[in-house]
């Protein structure tokens, strides 16, 4: 029998289409695939670039002060408001400071007068030292008046008692004792006026030392005062000092809090300056990073808006300790991820940057300022 063309031409285009459904497959395989490879490398490179930074927002910092009085007083003087530029050691706040002027005064006063009081203190030791050595002399001329008058009196008695004994035996008249009983009278007499003289020396000798250990006392409370007046005289002076306030750093005032005629009491801010000349970004970089940056490390600083501007950089410093936590532990069993501080010195000449902007900071990894 003869074969069936039409059969034939059916198995003919069945066998055609199965070839173009494997060819289609094979196509749309092989593109998948490729695409696959595509993403990978893209995912790869993207991985690798990554990698070789770390990218994260940063606030501009700087070395700030608060200014604040040490003293309670009324503002008579206050050039700065914000915005304006100081210079270390130029004059920005000013306290009224009568009171304190006349206690200034009053110290000094005080110390003029304990000055004098040592003057006079000193001159009465002088005296009463003179008058303590007189008394001594005078102690010891009596003392050798009556020792010569004792011995004149025992004298005159011998011969008054031998005139006596003779004149019983009629051997000398009436006269003759007279005479030695008078020069006996007159030797008794004169001992006691010694005797007498030396108490009274003894006596001067006490006043004299007496007055000599109330000005030695007198110099003592002098000295004492003097130290007192001036010590309170440098207090005084101390505070009369701090109610001028001198800038401590040349910077921008960013802040001004009183104004002039206001009350200001001890510590609180008056004004706040920020040194615009030593700006930094301050990021915090989460635990699981921080040890793969380094010190000098490469950073890049970028604004956002739409200026979007370039700063260089480097890594300054980084914390020693965790500040705070990131992601808290609302599972248990997993730990909370902690940050550290890490300061970014910045390139700024032209001042651009203000404290407290907001900024992106890129910081490179093994890649060391200064070096490529």
């Amino acid at each position: 029998m003869p074969k069936n063309p039409v059969k034939k031409g059916k198995l003919k285009d069945k066998s055609l289409l199965v070839h173009n459904i494997m060819k289609k497959r094979w196509f749309y395989g092989a593109t998948i695939f490729f695409l696959l490879i595509i993403a990978l490398t893209i995912i790869f490179i993207q991985k690798g670039r990554r990698s070789e930074s770390i990218r994260t927002a940063g606030i501009v910092e700087g070395i700030e002060v608060n200014i604040s009085s040490k003293v309670a007083g009324r503002i008579s003087y206050l050039r700065c408001k914000e915005g304006d530029a100081v210079r270390k050691g130029n004059t920005i706040v000013k306290l009224e400071a009568q009171d304190l002027q006349a206690s200034v005064r009053q110290a000094s006063a005080g110390i003029d007068k304990a000055k004098a009081n040592i003057r006079v203190s000193l001159s009465a030791i002088v005296s009463s030292k003179a008058a303590l050595a007189s008394a001594e002399a005078d102690i010891a001329s009596a003392e050798a008046d009556m020792e010569k008058y004792r011995v004149q009196r025992e004298e005159s008695k011998r011969e008054m008692d031998r005139a006596k004994s003779l004149f019983e035996r009629e051997v000398i008249p009436q006269e003759t004792l007279d005479i030695t009983v008078a020069n006996y009278d007159v030797a008794v007499a004169s001992h006691n006026a010694s005797e007498a003289k030396l108490t009274t020396a003894y006596s001067k000798r006490d006043a004299a030392r007496a007055q000599l250990n109330m000005a030695e006392s007198q110099l003592f409370l002098a000295k004492a005062g003097l130290r007192e007046s001036e010590a309170i005289l440098l207090y005084n002076r101390v505070k009369l000092a701090d109610t001028i306030i001198k800038s401590p750093l040349s910077g921008t005032v960013v802040f001004k809090a009183l104004e002039k005629g206001e009350t200001v009491s001890p510590g609180t801010t008056m004004l706040t300056i920020v040194d615009m000349n030593n700006l930094y970004v301050r990021v915090d970089i989460e635990e699981t990073l921080v040890d793969i940056i380094m010190l000098d490390a490469v950073a890049t600083i970028r604004t956002e808006g739409e200026s979007k501007r370039v700063f260089k950089g480097r890594v300054s410093e980084i914390g020693r300790y965790a500040e705070f936590a990131t992601q808290r532990d609302v599972l248990r069993g997993r730990q909370d991820i902690k940050t550290f501080r890490v300061k970014i010195d910045i390139d700024d000449p032209a001042g651009i940057l203000k404290p407290g902007m907001t900024v992106e900071a890129e910081i490179m990894k093994g890649e060391k300022h200064g070096t490529r």
